[in-house]
């Protein structure tokens, strides 16, 4: 007898009881614990289903998001978020066609739904359609701004096709309409500042957009290099050095990533000698012994893509003139040092460059050889 009133209490009070359940675990993002619903799917509401759905598709399991999806239509969720998403997930899936098909259906419910178009265009990029894609993002770009990134695609593409003044003054637009919180702003301030220190030169207003970046993602520390590099080439040294000092904290702290902790050095610098580029790197560990590497300068052929000759700061044995730190050259089978040094533990950068002009341009004379 009371098993049977336990079921005549559940078939009666389960259903409000468990919708509200459904409403809280999706408000409250508890994803994990809404797809352990998928076995009472023929209990759901079609709004339940989609929210169970959403769920799939945020732990990244798209193909149990679009069944999901596909049963809130058939229960009558019939609205345009539902097949956005379902758009979103076949997309993610590489069936471009299904994935246009739904997010044109989502267009015909909410036809001026910025998000909506953005992932059209999107359909067409995946696909490697960037005409196509860009007449789908200049369109967003034209309907009420609640989304922003339509903003940074379309100055991405003019970029890739190397339109790099356009796409400079379209990313400029997209640092006003994207949203601080989407992560294209960040995207837009990175290029914002390549694009100020490769093809304007613009040193200041790269340094500018770096900064901003790194002040939204101070933990990325990858490009911590590039505002380094731009502060130094407007001559902003203590800046530099400033930010330098940052990465190098993290580097005690174990906080960097792989390829900072392999090489233990980071590129704070480059600049052309004679239609040649030099790239400076500098050592996240403090020089201790003799010989100990501080500095390191790589003179690359025109290409770009071999090492002429490579020049260090070392330290070395304090000898008769007080030098703490000596400039040199490594060669395949001999180790050269130049009469330039320096008597404090502080070296300029501007010092370095100048020590490998005189040795570039001939002035600057080897004094001894090791083997």
């Amino acid at each position: 007898m009371r098993k049977i009133i336990l079921s005549i209490i559940t078939v009666f009070v389960y259903p409000q009881f468990y919708g509200q359940t459904v409403a809280a675990l999706y408000d409250q993002k508890e994803y994990e614990a809404l797809i352990k619903l998928e076995d009472k799917a023929d209990a759901l509401t079609g709004e339940e289903l989609y929210q169970v759905g959403f769920a799939f598709f945020q732990l990244e399991n798209d193909d149990k998001a679009i069944s999901f999806y596909d049963k809130a239509i058939a229960k009558g969720f019939d609205n345009a978020l539902t097949h956005f998403y379902k758009g979103v997930a076949l997309t993610f899936l590489r069936k471009y066609p299904e994935a246009l098909i739904e997010v044109d259906m989502a267009l015909k419910k909410e036809p001026n739904n910025q998000e909506y178009m953005n992932q059209k265009g999107l359909i067409y990029k995946y696909q490697g359609k960037e005409d196509k894609a860009l007449d789908y993002f200049e369109e967003a770009t034209r309907f009420p701004n609640t989304f922003g990134e339509p903003y940074f695609w379309v100055a991405y593409i003019y970029h890739g096709k190397q339109d790099y003044e356009k796409a400079l003054k379209l990313y400029y637009v997209a640092a006003q309409k994207v949203p601080k919180q989407n992560t294209y702003y960040v995207n837009t301030l990175l290029f914002i500042g390549q694009l100020e220190y490769t093809f304007t030169q613009n040193y200041q207003k790269s340094a500018k957009a770096y900064a901003e970046a790194i002040a939204l993602k101070p933990k990325d520390y990858n490009n911590y290099p590039k505002l380094i590099k731009a502060y130094n080439a407007a001559k902003e040294y203590a800046k530099a050095d400033a930010v330098f000092d940052l990465l190098k904290a993290a580097y005690k702290n174990n906080e960097l990533p792989k390829e900072f902790t392999k090489y233990k050095t980071v590129a704070i610098d480059e600049y052309e000698w004679n239609k040649q580029r030099l790239l400076v790197y500098k050592s996240l560990e403090d020089p201790k012994e003799a010989l100990d590497v501080s500095y390191t300068i790589n003179l690359l052929n025109p290409n770009g893509d071999k090492v002429l000759r490579k020049f260090t700061v070392e330290k070395t044995i304090q000898i008769a003139n007080g030098n703490r730190h000596v400039f040199c050259e490594v060669q395949e089978e001999s180790h050269l040092t130049y009469p330039y040094g320096w008597k404090t533990d502080t070296i300029p950068l501007e010092d370095i460059k100048k020590a490998i002009t005189q040795v570039l341009e001939g002035s600057l004379q080897k004094t001894a050889t090791e083997k």
